[in-house]
């Protein structure tokens, strides 16, 4: 699980944050001002740090100097934000990942960009890689993909993906919706499905086409943020050919759809003990 500090000193403002990302499935602490915040990281060691500008000092450029110079935190990746313009150029220069003007970024927003920035951090598994290989020299055939998401990021991220690539989308928000898609419509050329979906979970969904020849022809990559063994035998076992662990980059979900639809695509043995 991916850990994040916010250091705001508007504490409803903070709340909200930590909410928000605490649904997502993210460890969060938070700290009131620039001292606390600077004990609180080296405790706590996150992944990412929201650092508020305009915060009791040390203020938001004194953390990112520190930080910046230490080289236990000196690759961290800091998203800063603020309402100052001045305040968020000092923020790029003195090494900010990413800056957020305040008022212009709604939590969901704030989220997604949380997503990107760990999304760039995080290492392609070895599986990944497998299907990473199927990118060079593919072009890929015309059609439509199925995408049964209700988080609207990722579903726009998926989005943006899929049709990057040439291929146009039907979205479902839940389970009972794509069932009843999929009950009228088998011209899919792929499906993406997460699996914790409303009314109908995405490896049930998977389970059902496969019981019916028209359908079990589809190729289904299972995406989920709870990173388990079990999950993903179980996906695999209900038919699903891929398997991706959320947060994903778009290289990963690329390299993953291109191996889904082409005849490279395959469903990788579990291995046994």
């Amino acid at each position: 699980m991916h850990k994040i500090l916010i250091i705001e000193d508007d504490e409803i403002v903070a709340e909200i944050y930590k909410n928000k990302l605490q649904a997502e499935g993210y460890e969060v602490e938070v700290a009131h001002d620039g001292e606390s915040g600077y004990t609180r990281l080296k405790s706590f060691r996150p992944h990412l740090l929201l650092l508020d500008m305009m915060i009791p000092g040390p203020s938001g450029n004194d953390i990112l100097r520190m930080l910046r110079r230490n080289i236990e935190f000196k690759d961290l990746p800091i998203i800063a934000f603020s309402g100052s313009e001045e305040l968020l150029e000092a923020a790029v220069s003195l090494g900010a990942t990413r800056v957020l003007c305040k008022g212009e970024f709604v939590p969901n927003q704030i989220v997604a960009r949380i997503t990107e920035v760990l999304s760039a951090q995080r290492r392609v598994s070895d599986s990944e890689a497998v299907y990473l290989k199927t990118l060079a020299d593919w072009v890929p055939p015309a059609g439509r993909v199925l995408i049964v998401e209700d988080d609207p990021i990722v579903m726009q991220l998926a989005r943006d993906v899929v049709e990057d690539e040439g291929y146009s989308v039907v979205s479902a928000n839940d389970g009972a919706e794509a069932f009843r898609i999929l009950e009228r419509d088998n011209k899919f050329v792929a499906g993406i499905f997460d699996i914790k979906v409303p009314a109908i979970q995405g490896t049930d969904l998977v389970r059902h086409m496969q019981t019916e020849r028209r359908l079990s022809r589809i190729p289904v990559m299972i995406m989920t943020g709870e990173q388990s063994a079990a999950l993903q035998s179980e996906s695999l076992a209900a038919g699903a050919a891929i398997f991706l662990p959320k947060p994903f980059t778009r290289t990963a979900m690329q390299g993953m759809l291109r191996a889904l639809v082409s005849k490279k695509a395959y469903r990788p043995r579990m291995q046994t003990a």
